[in-house]
This record gives C-alpha cells, sequence and structure tokens, in this order.
C-alpha cells in the first residue's frame, strides 16, 4: 500500500464513521434488548419452577431452596444458569 492509497482508504473511512457509530449503537441496543426479553422469559420459566413438588425438584437435581435462590438474584439477571450450576453440583454421576 502506498502513501496515496493510503490516505485514501483513511479518507473513505472517516466519511463513514459517523453511519458506523450509529450502526454500533443500533446492535448494542439490539443486543441488550434481546438479552434483557431472554432474561424474562427465562425467568419466567423458571418461576414455573416453584409449582412442582420436591420430588419432581429432586429428580432435576434441584431442591426447593435452589429454587428459591435462584429467584431472588437480581431481577436482570438470568436465574436459569445458577439453577443448572446448582443442578450439576447437586448430581453426583
Amino acid at each position: 500500500m502506498n502513501a496515496r492509497s493510503f490516505a485514501a482508504s483513511r479518507t473513505l473511512a472517516r466519511s463513514f464513521n459517523a453511519g458506523q457509530v450509529v450502526l454500533n449503537a443500533i446492535y448494542a441496543a439490539s443486543g441488550k434488548g434481546t438479552a434483557l426479553v431472554r432474561v424474562l422469559l427465562n425467568r419466567r420459566i423458571a418461576g414455573k419452577l416453584q409449582q412442582l413438588s420436591d420430588h419432581q425438584l429432586a429428580d432435576i437435581g434441584l431442591t426447593r431452596g435452589d429454587v428459591r435462590c435462584g429467584m431472588s438474584m437480581p431481577f436482570n439477571t438470568d436465574p436459569t444458569t445458577e439453577l443448572a450450576r446448582r443442578a450439576r453440583c447437586n448430581t453426583s454421576w
């Protein structure tokens, strides 16, 4: 790459810089929105675990205390990751 083509590529990059910033902001917002929807759906599904009997919870490697602990996590945190970790720790294969 010579000096002239390098300067041309930098000028071209500057002209698209504002547009790229806007696109990056849109992608970041949509990614955060998607993550929030996923957390809310998983929180709703994890809440249904409270309706299971102790025997059914034991079949999947959880206790009622595990479910309570998972649901007591901050609202923007996915409780299913904690529940999966606890289920792996509780089972002895």
